[in-house]
Parts: C-alpha cells; structure tokens; sequence
C-alpha cells in the first residue's frame, strides 16, 4: 500500500470516524425490548443524508441495513436510498453551502444534537475533530490549496491552514468536511484499503474501528457549539392610524346603483325673478303677521 492510497477521505470513511462519536447507545436489554435508541448506522447515514437535502424522507433502518454496511466498507459510491453520487440533490446541497451557508449549517446542528456526544467527559467531539484534521492533513490527494468550508463564518480554509487551527465549530467542521466529501469525492471506493486498514477482518462478526487517526496531535482543540440561526419569517405589519372613536353620528351609507334614495327634510332653494329672498325650506315655517 503507497503513501498515496492512504490514508484517504471518502464517504465511508468519514462515516466511520462519525459513527466513533455517538451518543452512548441503549443496553441489548431495551433493544430487546424494541426500545431503539436512534443511533443506529442506517440512522446515523440517513442524518447524514437529511444534511444533503432536508425533505430527505427517512425510512426503516432494516430496509437499508445491508447497503449501509456497504457504504461503510467503501464498496459502493451510490445508491437507491440515498442521494450520493451525480444528482440533483448533491448539486442543490453545494450550491447552499456556498450562497445559503447559514440554512445548510443548521442542518448540520440539527445532526450534531441528534448524534454526536458533545459532553466533556470522554471528549468524543475534540476526537472526531482531530482525527478528520489528521485524515484531511494526510490525504495526499487533497492538494494543499484546496479550500474546505469549514469555518463557523462560511468562509472557506484551505487544507494547509486547518491543521493550525485551536479552535473549531463541530457542526461547521462536520459540514464542510461532509460537503467536500460529497461534492469532490464521488468514488466512495477510493477508501476501501482505509477501510480495511482501519477495520481489520473478524470472519464473519462486525469489524469495529482499530484505527489511530487524531492521535498523534497531542495539543488541545477548543471544540465548541453554536445556535442556530433563526430565520425571521414574520411578515411586515401595517400599523392603522389612531382613529378618535365618534358617537351619536349616523353612519353615511351608499346607496347601490339604481335605488331610490330618500331624503328626510332636504334643502330646498327656492328662487323667482330679482330681490327674491332664499329661503332655505327646512320643514314648516310659519309667519305672524302683527
């Protein structure tokens, strides 16, 4: 195996490092007992998936069980469930990433409060961390200018600059390391022999992860949270003008077209001839003479 085989960045193996930093799963007895804990590899991938498009519709993690696994072990690039490879889906995804960044990264949040330990205890998150700053800065084929949208901001970082950095966003990591994967790795099978490495053969029980990546870097990274960006959806009110209530008035209502209107006790001018007095007609008048 050449330097330039492996390590190497692909689907499969950043799901693996993924999957190493897991919320603590259910005992066999509550799986037993059909209480599942969501955790498991098809959920975690279908997370993954709902990153790339959010009306991603899950589905039951038996029927996927088998072409999970293969994913995983970086034997298939595409498939039927899920939206890898030269789809519409993938370009959708790159295009938010670049002009939407803030939507895509509350994706990526959604998944990281669904999935991964972030407690202080064991340290999962500064593991993941490091071991994908370790698998990115060995990767050969990722040239060193080569610019992953890793930063909280939505600005891009080049490789060579990410494996100085001493402060990391978990979820702002994971998406740029999620989107490069997706967008410029397509050939999933170009971590198989990484797969193999890391996962050594067990006959025929599961190969659990035996790797070391993130081990050598022995500094500490301040691994931290973000909110998420709340969008403003609320519509623009308009403000009526304080109206003085008035009462006692009679309302003015308008006749429809064509009725017959009424007038009760209407000004009548009358007028005959010069020197006439006008004299308005508001009812009865009457006269005394003296």
């Amino acid at each position: 195996m050449t330097n330039s085989e492996y390590p190497r960045l692909s689907g499969g193996t950043f799901f693996i490092l993924v999957l190493q930093a897991l919320k603590q799963r259910k005992k066999a007895r509550e799986h037993y007992k059909g209480e599942r804990d969501g955790l498991s590899d098809p959920e975690v991938l279908m997370g993954l998936c709902k990153v790339i498009n959010t009306d991603y519709r899950e589905i039951e993690p038996k029927t996927i069980k088998g072409a999970t696994n293969d994913f995983k072990a970086c034997r298939t690039s595409t498939s039927t469930y899920f939206p890898f490879g030269d789809t519409a889906e993938v370009d959708a995804f790159d295009k938010r990433v670049k002009n939407n960044y803030p939507m895509a990264l509350n994706d990526m949040i959604d998944f990281v409060n669904r999935f991964i330990d972030t407690g202080d205890a064991v340290g999962k998150d500064e593991r993941l961390v490091k071991a994908l700053v370790d698998l990115i800065d060995q990767d050969e084929s990722i040239g060193n200018g080569e610019k992953l949208y890793v930063q909280v901001d939505g600005r891009p970082a080049r490789k060579d600059v990410i494996k100085s950095f001493k402060k990391i966003c978990l979820p702002a990591f994971l998406l740029g390391v999620w989107h490069y994967t997706v967008v410029n790795r397509k050939d999933n099978g170009v971590g198989q022999k990484t797969y193999d490495y890391w996962c050594p053969s067990n006959g025929n029980s599961p190969r659990p992860y035996r790797g070391h990546m993130g081990e050598g870097i022995l500094s500490d990274i301040d691994v931290y949270q973000t909110q998420p960006t709340i969008e403003d959806e609320s519509e623009d009110v308009i403000l009526e003008p304080d109206v003085e209530e008035v009462f006692d008035e009679p309302e003015t209502e308008t006749a429809p077209k064509g009725a017959t209107q009424i007038y009760n006790n209407p000004l009548i001018i009358q007028q005959n001839g010069d020197g006439n007095t006008v004299i308005p007609n508001y009812g009865t008048i009457n006269i005394n003479k003296k």
